[in-house]
């Protein structure tokens, strides 16, 4: 059964995403955010999801429809007619090649393994790099997603004064599934002149040594679980640390210069992209990051208001947070086609008389 079933007005979109603590909680939370703006432009839209609580959670927060399934195509099949937006890592080729030939659209985000089966590939981010030339990809800047509320909160606050002490948000992502948090806390643990928040992801592992950092922890450290407005919480900080993962952008977006530790060997290319914007401290693959190192990047920042405010402008002039909006547009014209254009002598390049 499908929760939340909301009202259908000209077209219907089903959402086809998985989260986790071994995936991570970045597709769920892309899609959502394009759901929104697929249902301000009229649409319906219905998610079809893995069995997981911390996926349960985020969107029955956003309160849009959701139904739990293990086989994604016959449900999307089932849930709409119109159009399939997909955002999984896996190869969902043959699933892709099914939905097509029963008459389905289908825009695929951040995955290319489909990109000749596709409507329309959707590639969000600011440094994309080596793809294939096929007019069905949209890539770039312009298609990084970023929730609403990031931007109602980036035009009613200001960035905080730069000073001392420096203040440090650490957000590993959704899951952190190789416990970058701990390396991170227990490195800069002993620092002096920072107040540190450490966000928890809904899908993050508890584990002994999280457990010990957190019953050990500085007076200047908090810890901090289930963040419902993580805009408001980057909008009071200095630096921040992440991982590769939609967090990079939204912390972008807010200005916060920050502090990337991958999790894959796979993203050292994206980290030496990402770090030649200015607007990041690429430090490398968490295995092969030490303590030391991070403690220089927050170091590097203190008693530096130029270095700050340099790359903080650099973070915010990124990108413009109107992805969402153009990756519903894009869905909205696979379902209604914009009329071909008229002239005095019949359709152009039609009908004449």
């Amino acid at each position: 059964m499908i929760k939340g079933a909301d009202k259908e007005v000209h077209g219907s979109v089903a959402f086809w995403s998985e989260g986790g603590s071994a995936i991570g909680m970045g597709h769920v939370a892309r899609s959502l955010n394009i759901a929104l703006a697929v249902i301000g432009r009229g649409m319906s839209a219905r998610f079809l999801v893995n069995d997981d609580a911390a996926v349960r959670g985020r969107i029955e927060d956003f309160g849009v429809a959701y139904r739990i399934c293990g086989s994604h195509l016959a449900a999307a099949l089932e849930t709409t007619d119109g159009v399939v937006v997909i955002d999984t890592k896996r190869d969902i080729r043959e699933d892709v090649r099914g939905l097509k030939d029963r008459g389905r659209k289908v825009v695929v985000i951040d995955n290319l393994c489909a990109v000749d089966i596709a409507d329309k590939t959707i590639i969000p981010s600011a440094v994309a790099y080596g793809l294939p030339p096929n007019d069905k990809i949209l890539a770039g800047k312009e298609y990084v997603i970023i929730g609403e509320g990031f931007r109602r909160v980036r035009e009613e606050r200001r960035r905080p004064v730069y000073g001392l002490p420096l203040k440090v948000l650490v957000t590993m992502g959704g899951a952190d599934p190789f416990g970058l948090t701990e390396k991170v806390v227990a490195a800069i643990a002993g620092m002096e002149g920072i107040e540190a928040t450490v966000v928890l992801g809904p899908a993050k592992r508890i584990t002994p040594e999280l457990d010990g950092l957190k019953i050990n922890k500085p007076g200047w450290m908090e810890f901090v679980h289930g963040v419902k407005d993580m805009a408001t919480l980057m909008s009071t900080v200095h630096i921040a640390f992440t991982a590769i993962g939609t967090t990079v952008y939204e912390l972008a977006y807010m200005g916060v210069p920050t502090v990337l530790i991958a999790n894959y060997a796979e993203d050292r290319e994206t980290l030496s992209a990402l770090g030649s914007t200015g607007a990041f401290v690429s430090l490398g693959v968490g295995i092969d990051v030490s303590g030391e190192m991070i403690r220089g990047a927050v170091e590097s920042f203190k008693n530096n208001g130029e270095r700050y405010a340099s790359m903080s402008g650099r973070a915010s002039a990124l990108i413009d947070g109107n992805g969402a909006s153009r990756v519903a547009g894009v869905i909205e014209a696979l379902i209604n086609p914009p009329s071909p254009p008229f002239t005095k002598g019949g359709i152009k390049g039609g009908l004449r008389r």
